[in-house]
């Protein structure tokens, strides 16, 4: 994920952004070429395909995150969004009732019914929409205010490339020792201070001082926080519903992601608005307020991780 920004950034600069886009396609191939040679078959099951509770979950979804990237840019009250808002409620919560009636649903409900799964579903929600909208308005920071290049932004992600990297690849060995809510809070404080470190940001504030610090907490936090819940989620499930186990997993992850982006996008819009009266020609002290407003809706959902990690998942021993 992180490699991804930097390797965007020399993209960006050696060639142009759209090609940023078209490298997908290759790595995508690639990927499709060698899963078979690596990746064992599953055991084969019948069944049918939950086509009504797809199409809901993916409509509503779609619809939330329409209205609240259309707030961003007409405010609250906007017809559309308020409209685009309520029919995707109303197909959510169809989704979830379609769910409980079908027989072999792509979520099943049953997956929610142990605690501390069901509290690994909702912090890996709740911390995409914090890293990922951290790294959104970052990048933007780094351009607009302190004038990087879009390859001089890219490297200077490289502190949270090296905190994921010293924790993701020793989080086996600290669940074995410890436990994994031990290592999975320890990962959710680390990316909540890291947050709440970006809350005071200005124009006046430097990468060195302002910006790499938080970079490095964050990385380090994500490694610490994707391994447990994980293993917390996949470990606890029957071998028949892994598959929706695996789904709703990467689901929540993608979801929060999107949803945590249209979110903070709206609040920054409207606070640089107010500040400079246009979100079209902002000035730079209007970017770092609207920026700092964004970091601190983004620290409340860092902090209902950190408290739903640690009042809500329950305490394993080692395995």
């Amino acid at each position: 994920m992180t490699l991804g920004l930097i390797l965007g950034g020399v993209i960006t600069t050696a060639l142009s952004w759209r090609w940023v886009l078209f490298i997908n396609v290759p790595i995508g191939l690639f990927a499709v070429l060698i899963a078979p040679r690596y990746l064992a078959e599953s055991p084969r099951r019948t069944g049918r395909f939950d086509a009504a509770g797809a199409l809901t979950s993916m409509s509503g979804l779609v619809a939330v995150a329409f209205a609240l990237v259309r707030t961003a840019e007409h405010g609250w009250r906007d017809p559309a969004a308020l409209a685009a808002l309520t029919a995707g409620i109303v197909l959510l919560v169809a989704f979830v009732l379609i769910e409980s009636r079908t027989r072999q649903p792509i979520m099943p409900l049953r997956l929610f019914a142990d605690r501390t799964r069901a509290g690994a579903f909702a912090t890996l929600l709740l911390i995409p929409m914090v890293t990922m909208s951290m790294q959104f308005f970052i990048v933007q920071f780094l351009q607009q205010v302190l004038n990087y290049s879009p390859l001089q932004a890219g490297l200077a992600f490289l502190p949270m490339a090296i905190g994921m990297l010293l924790t993701a690849q020793n989080a086996s060995r600290a669940i074995a020792k410890f436990s994994g809510k031990t290592v999975a809070l320890t990962g959710v404080a680390l990316l909540t201070t890291g947050v709440a470190w970006l809350v005071p940001i200005t124009a006046t504030t430097g990468y060195a001082a302002g910006i790499a610090g938080p970079l490095l907490l964050t990385g380090a936090g994500l490694g610490l926080v994707v391994v447990p819940f994980n293993i917390a989620i996949m470990s606890t499930v029957d071998p028949a519903e892994s598959g929706a186990a695996a789904g709703v997993l990467q689901t929540a992850m993608l979801t929060g992601a999107s949803l945590g982006i249209a979110v903070l996008s709206a609040v920054y819009a409207s606070t640089i608005k107010d500040n400079s009266g246009s979100a079209t020609q902002p000035t730079v002290h209007a970017i770092a307020d609207g920026m700092g407003t964004a970091f601190t809706v983004s620290l409340t959902f860092a902090v209902a991780a950190l408290l739903i990690t640690l009042l809500v998942v329950k305490r394993t021993g080692p395995r």
